[in-house]
């Protein structure tokens, strides 16, 4: 009997220890499992790259990145890479976009050289997200701006940056050659005069005026924006809804007189915009056309060894004729059509929109937002970067506008910025070869309508634009796409 329930007792211990070598090796097997996933998840972490060419603001953007990539890249697994590129670099981005390795995000207002992003599968709207309408509903309805914001009714941003043009003039240059750099000049004839005053004291040390006449890119914005400050519709003419080619007219011959007079910066049919500012950085020019963009530029990406200073747009004879446009665009980054990690792309812009990272940028002086609640609520300091207020407090003086709504506009290989530098290197009569270019312009758009049926001529037409006031009314006919809520 004993040794009957002996062998049972025996043979119970036997599976108990079993059981607990069994649990052991289960609980090993579990760790071992967790703890690789762990180092799974932490070797998957998704690598967004951004191609960015707002050099004014790339040491923000950087602080930014690191911000995200700490904190909602961290629990996502996604961190961010940026790269700074040049305003005429489209082609590296072709030859990207051909071999497939673009970028995933790319800065808003970036030139691609594509006619139609989206048909060029270089950029997708946000509707296929699934969050999209909970994401949509946080903002107010005026978001919603064809060609700025969304697309066909799709939405593809926010509004998201606004650049003012003014005079930016080097006030130590101003006191060495005797002007006052409290009253800077007003008219043509005034920044002429102080343009030789300060050339001919320089000997070729410093010249008194300087632009970008290397590149193409600032047709709808400094030449634009100062020849809408004399009155004359240029880039568009809202009330006529067509290129207003002729505006430029009297800027560049402003331009070209100064030249002339041995005033203008050499070498301006080669000077890109970086190396302009270089140079006003190092104090060698008197004074150039800004952009609001060039705050952030002269604080931190060329730090002036000067002390300079912000004066409203001077016009032909000094006197006031109208509002200058002030360029609104749309968000901070575009998604790539072609990113193989859409909705990664999608967390770092939802980030970037968020409104204290927007209240962030504003109180460092690198953007104006267009949204009046981000200083009223979310900004706890006064901005300090020198020329900002400058820019930002005197909105008031300038008219919001955007790009006219033509989606696949294919532009005419010549431009205004193109015609003025052909000029300026072998002579001609800048008024006439202007008309040229707006006769040949506006049979373009002709021919672009023709062609697009669906594009109406009159969503671009402003009958009741005021130019003195800045109030664009409404257009003759609102663009019939529906805003996607999905």
């Amino acid at each position: 009997m004993m040794g009957i329930f002996g062998r049972k007792l025996m043979s119970l211990s036997s599976n108990q220890t079993a059981k607990r070598l069994f649990c052991m090796f289960f609980w090993l097997l579990l760790i071992n499992i967790v703890g690789y996933s762990i180092i799974s998840a932490a070797n998957s972490t998704v690598t967004i790259t951004i191609w960015t060419h707002q050099r004014h603001m790339s040491d923000l953007i950087k602080e930014l990145i690191n911000n995200f990539n700490n904190t909602t890249g961290r629990q996502k697994g996604i961190k961010v890479s940026m790269r700074v590129l040049g305003d005429d670099s489209w082609p590296m981005f072709h030859e990207a976009q051909k071999a497939g390795v673009g970028p995933d995000l790319y800065s808003s207002g970036y030139v691609t050289g594509y006619p139609d992003n989206f048909k060029a599968g270089a950029q997708m709207w946000f509707d296929e997200f699934n969050d999209f309408r909970q994401w949509k509903s946080k903002w107010p309805s005026w978001y919603w701006v064809e060609g700025m914001t969304t697309y066909q009714g799709h939405v593809f941003a926010i509004p998201g940056q606004v650049f003012n043009s003014r005079l930016i003039y080097n006030k130590d240059l101003f006191r060495t050659v005797g002007l006052d750099p409290n009253h800077p000049p007003r008219s043509y004839q005034e920044l002429r005069d102080a343009a030789r005053k300060i050339s001919k004291y320089g000997h070729g040390r410093f010249y008194g005026f300087a632009y970008c006449g290397g590149e193409s890119w600032p047709m709808e914005w400094l030449p634009s924006q100062w020849a809408e400050a004399n009155g004359d519709p240029a880039y568009w003419d809202w009330k006529r809804g067509r290129w207003a080619m002729e505006g430029y007219d009297r800027v560049f011959q402003m331009l070209l007189d100064i030249n002339k007079d041995g005033s203008l910066f050499p070498g301006t049919a080669v000077l890109t915009n970086d190396a302009l500012r270089a140079q006003f950085a190092e104090g060698r020019i008197g004074m150039f056309m800004g952009e609001f963009w060039d705050v952030g530029v002269l604080n931190d990406q060329f730090p002036a060894k000067c002390d300079w200073g912000v004066a409203a747009i001077p016009t032909y004879d000094g006197k006031f004729h109208g509002k200058p446009r002030a360029m609104m665009l749309g968000g901070m980054w575009n998604i790539n059509g072609q990113s193989q990690h859409r909705l990664e792309a999608w967390e770092v812009v939802k980030w970037f929109n968020r409104y204290e990272v927007r209240a962030k940028m504003y109180e460092r002086g690198k953007c104006i937002d267009p949204d009046p609640i981000v200083v009223k609520k979310y900004v706890k300091h006064r901005p300090k970067a020198h020329g900002f207020e400058a820019f930002a407090n005197t909105l008031n003086q300038d008219y919001l506008a955007t790009y006219p709504i033509l989606p696949g506009w294919k532009a005419p290989k010549d431009n205004p910025c193109t015609i003025f530098r052909n000029i300026l290197m072998h002579g001609g009569d800048i008024h006439q070869e202007l008309s040229k270019l707006d006769l040949e312009w506006n049979r373009q758009l002709d021919f672009y309508y023709q062609k697009n049926s669906s594009i109406k001529r009159e969503w671009n037409i402003y009958l009741n634009f005021d130019r003195i006031t800045g109030k664009m009314g409404e257009p003759l006919i609102k663009p019939n796409f529906i805003i996607s809520a999905k």
